[in-house]
Order: structure tokens, then sequence, then C-alpha cells
């Protein structure tokens, strides 16, 4: 396969592991005895409340899981600049969010007690069953689809391609929408998820601009 030839496939698998190490290493730790007993934040605001669960939202909510692996192989293959720059805002915007859990456990408080018995609901269920709402601030959902709808949109490979790129930044604005309305995040987190993956790509941006030298 031609993916598994390329010279950075080894590179981007070392990458994707990582993250995943990290991820579930602080997930299963936020419920330990150590975490436990530090005080924890509760990240809440009064537009949280005016929102319902709708288990709708629950579909782009877990196409992330496909975008996000998914999006870095596709600029792996199609432009390198373009990758290197995708890497670098999620994985460096990935590794702010981890240093934040660790110094200052977050949490939520917003799953609802009951739901509707239905496939999406049961999948939600399933979601929090094995994910504690712990580590939520700033949402590492919506920093990487930022960083995805970012990079595609400034990406010059598809610059010819206005209705993909439009189709790219809409999908990635409903998964930052819809992690409030499945209950995973506060509207807090979304902002802080946000502003994070733009502070991490407007240099990458204005290297670009000004023609300073590639990664």
């Amino acid at each position: 396969m031609k993916i598994l030839r390329d010279k950075y496939f080894a590179l981007l698998a070392l990458l994707l592991l990582a993250y995943l190490l990290l991820f579930f290493t602080l997930d299963f730790a936020s419920e330990s005895d150590f975490f436990s007993s530090r005080p924890r934040q509760i990240i809440h605001c009064p537009l949280d409340d005016l929102i319902p669960f709708n288990e709708w939202f629950a579909i782009p909510y877990f196409l992330w899981f496909a975008a996000f692996p998914g999006s870095l192989l596709f600029f792996m293959l199609l432009d390198k600049r373009d990758f290197f720059d995708l890497c670098i805002v999620i994985f460096g915007g990935a590794l702010f969010c981890f240093a934040v859990y660790l110094f200052w456990p977050n949490g939520l408080q917003l799953r609802p007690a009951e739901t509707a018995d239905n496939l999406l609901c049961r999948l939600m269920q399933l979601v929090w069953l094995v994910d504690a709402p712990n580590n939520v601030c700033p949402s590492l959902h919506v920093s990487i689809s930022c960083g995805i709808a970012l990079v595609s949109w400034r990406s010059a490979a598809l610059k010819p391609y206005l209705p993909l790129r439009l189709a790219i930044a809409a999908l990635m604005l409903l998964i930052c929408v819809s992690t409030v309305f499945v209950k995973q995040h506060s509207v807090l987190d979304v902002l802080a998820g946000a502003v994070l993956s733009l502070a991490i790509y407007l240099p990458l941006s204005l290297r670009r601009k000004y023609r300073l030298p590639k990664p």
C-alpha cells in the first residue's frame, strides 16, 4: 500500500500511539486516589443550561474519530508541508491540553441522568461509561477539529477545491457544536479549544505568508 511505503507513516503512527497512551493514562489517572484528593475545577457557564441533550449530534461527534487520523493520513499523502502543520497544531495542542489536565484537574457535571432508549443514546451511554467526565478544558475534540479546518482551508493543494474546503469546515464546525449537545463539553471548553488551535496555527500561517524556512 502507498500509505505504508511513505517514510512519514512510522512518524505518524508513533505520534498517534503517544497521543493514545497519554490520553488514556490521564483519563484513568483522573479517577485515582491521587487526583480524587485534589480540588477539581467544575467547568460550567449559564449557556450550558440552555443547551438540551440531543442524541442526533452523536453522529458528527463520532465522525471525529475517523476525521482525526484520516485527515493526518490525507495530508501526509497530499502535501508534506500541510501534514507537518497539522501535526504541530494537533499534537502541540494535545500536549498543552495534557499539561493543563495534569496541573489543573477539571471536569463536568452536565451529563443527563436519563436519556431515551435508542441506538444513539445507548452509544453515548457507552461513551460516558468508559470516558469519565474529567479532563475537558480545553476540549481536544474541538482543538483537533479546528486544526483540521484551519489547515484544510489554507492548504495550497486544496485551494482549487472550494466546495471540498467548505464541506470540511462545515463538518468540523458541526463536530465542535456536537460536543455541547451530547454533554461531553461545556461551551467554555469549546471556546478554549478553538482559541488554542488558532494560537498555534497563526505563527505557522505567518511563516508561509512571509516564506520563512519550511520545517
